[in-house]
């Protein structure tokens, strides 16, 4: 990609404060400064079951939703809180006890590997009436690390 691409992603991030990441997200509350996303820090990224989209969170805070495009995170695991699982369990009722924190990363020029076939990736779930962790779908096996994940609108591919 070109500096020029990136010069004008940049623009359109500043004209439009109600967007960040690369435009595939939607800020919660873009006048308060708090709900700001800092790239320095890890988020939380959980499936919003009311939404029907991701939400990312940080510092205790819902900062952003994401739009019909994939997530991107790197540095990543796939985490479950036990209790959370047991409530779940216990009253048949979905509370958000389970997702994947990482960095988030604009696009660059990493990302287009993913693509292209240089990235081995497995497609993870998570059901909990099934299982105790996020696993992959293929052979069930329990993931908990991956260098990259890739949260689509209805999948989750983490790197091998």
């Amino acid at each position: 990609m070109s500096m020029d691409f990136f010069v004008f992603v940049q623009n359109v991030v500043d004209s439009e404060p109600n967007r960040c990441y690369s435009l595939h997200m939607i800020k919660t509350k873009p006048q308060d400064p708090r709900y700001t996303i800092d790239y320095t820090k890890k988020v939380f990224v959980y499936r919003n079951l009311h939404k029907g989209c991701w939400s990312v969170k940080q510092g205790g805070l819902v900062k952003a939703h994401s739009t019909d495009e994939p997530i991107l995170l790197y540095d990543t695991e796939l985490k479950v809180n036990r209790k959370g699982r047991e409530k779940v369990l216990r009253e048949k009722r979905k509370n958000v006890h389970a997702g994947i924190r990482g960095y988030l990363k604009p696009l660059s020029k990493m990302w287009e590997t993913w693509t292209d076939g240089y990235v081995d990736f497995q497609k993870v779930t998570y059901n909990p009436y099934k299982y105790e962790s996020f696993v992959d779908s293929d052979t069930e096996k329990p993931v908990y690390f991956s260098p990259f994940v890739r949260m689509e609108p209805l999948q989750v591919l983490a790197a091998k």
